[in-house]
């Protein structure tokens, strides 16, 4: 064993060097300065965590477990060089001594906290990376749901979309239904509306027509009433004035005659009067029946001097009160009402009372206001008005 060898073995240990610990506290300051950085830099995303960093002391710690897909680590910093050792002095000549055992070499406390802050920096490195792999992970799962949700949201937009569309065209498909039905119904009532109006039309013209026939019938007959009348008139003038010519030729011829003769003088005059009452009635008979049919109405009464109505007197009280009638023409049938009218001797109407009923209460009414309304009665050939006359109506004559 050499001098020196033997000088260090009995030497007391020297002091450890502060070089290395003076190294791991730079490194762990410049670790902390980092995390602090790192710490309070402006954030690119608001949805990433801040980084703390922390040193603790060393102490036995399972390792954190690999992630599944570890990025490339970073290359270890080498620890800086031990600063080289001044070489001793030589050494001096040493009595010869047992050599003791070596003592084994304990590890320089600095080393180990270095050792410790590289280890917790690396796992601290592991495990930000690990939190942005997963914060990455979250945000794509984030991205994918809420990519998925807008796929719903517009698969969803377009079915309704869809559906309105199909409910548009289903109410515009019936209301253009419903117009055309409309449309149709429209044009078929006008069509109806027409056919009616022409079918009015010519129900008028004919009724006009007929009207026109029936006034000119009653007038023809009238007029042949008339002249019948004035032609038996005038016979019974004649015969009243033969009859008293005679009369006065044989009272004058004849004074002596005694009173047979005038008897039979007044039997000849009576039978004469009858005779021409006969002919009167007869003449009277057949006018009033055509008078009656043409005009809707027959009459008889009695006058206030001798005798009763001319023939063709129920056509003058026909002809002045049907024009005051107003009644409707759809009535069914022709019923005839029967009234018994009373007059003064100027013709004025003292009373109506229907004697016999149409059976419609209606035109029965309607044949009373009427008489009323005429007021007066036309006065006859011979210049009189019948104090009581009978005389009937129907509506459709």
């Amino acid at each position: 064993m050499s001098p020196r060898q033997e000088r260090d073995q009995l030497a007391p240990p020297k002091p450890p060097s502060r070089t290395k610990s003076w190294t791991v506290a730079a490194a762990a300051h410049l670790l902390v300065v980092v995390a602090l950085l790192w710490t309070v830099r402006n954030p690119r995303d608001s949805d990433q965590p801040s980084v703390e960093a922390e040193l603790w002391a060393p102490t036995n710690e399972q390792a954190a477990p690999a992630p599944l897909t570890p990025p490339p680590a970073p290359p270890p910093v080498a620890p800086p060089p031990p600063a080289p050792v001044p070489p001793p002095p030589p050494p001096a000549p040493a009595p010869a001594v047992t050599t003791p055992k070596p003592v084994a070499a304990v590890p320089d406390e600095d080393d180990r906290e270095s050792e410790i802050a590289l280890r917790k920096k690396k796992e601290q490195e592991a495990k930000q990376r690990e939190q942005k792999e997963r914060e990455l992970a979250q945000r794509k799962e984030a991205e994918r749901k809420k990519q998925a949700e807008q796929d719903k949201k517009d698969r969803l937009e377009e079915e309704r979309q869809e559906r309105l569309q199909k409910e548009k065209d289903a109410r515009e498909k019936a209301e253009k239904a419903e117009k055309d039905r409309k449309e149709a119904d429209r044009k078929k009532q006008a069509e109806q509306d027409k056919k009616d109006r022409l079918q009015k039309e010519k129900d008028a013209r004919e009724k006009a027509e007929k009207d026109k026939a029936e006034r000119e019938k009653a007038e023809k007959a009238k007029a042949e009433a008339d002249a019948k009348a004035k032609a038996a008139a005038d016979a019974k003038a004649k015969a009243a004035a033969d009859a008293k010519a005679k009369a006065a030729a044989d009272a004058k011829a004849k004074a002596a005659a005694d009173a047979k003769a005038k008897a039979a003088a007044d039997a000849k005059a009576a039978e004469a009067q009858r005779q021409a009452n006969i002919a009167r009635m007869a003449g009277m008979a057949g006018a009033a029946g055509a008078a009656g049919s043409s005009q809707g109405g027959s009459t008889s009464g009695t006058a206030s001097g001798q005798g009763g109505p001319s023939a063709g007197y129920g056509g003058k009280v026909a002809a002045k009160v049907r024009p005051n009638i107003t009644f409707p023409d759809d009535v069914q049938g022709n019923p005839r009402a029967e009234l018994e009218v009373r007059a003064a001797p100027d013709g004025t109407i003292v009373g109506v009372r229907v004697t016999k009923s149409s059976g419609n209460k209606a035109w029965d009414d309607a044949v009373v206001r009427a008489m009323h309304k005429t007021e007066t009665l036309p006065r006859d050939i011979d210049g009189r008005v019948p104090s009581s006359l009978v005389i009937g109506f129907r509506p459709k004559d």
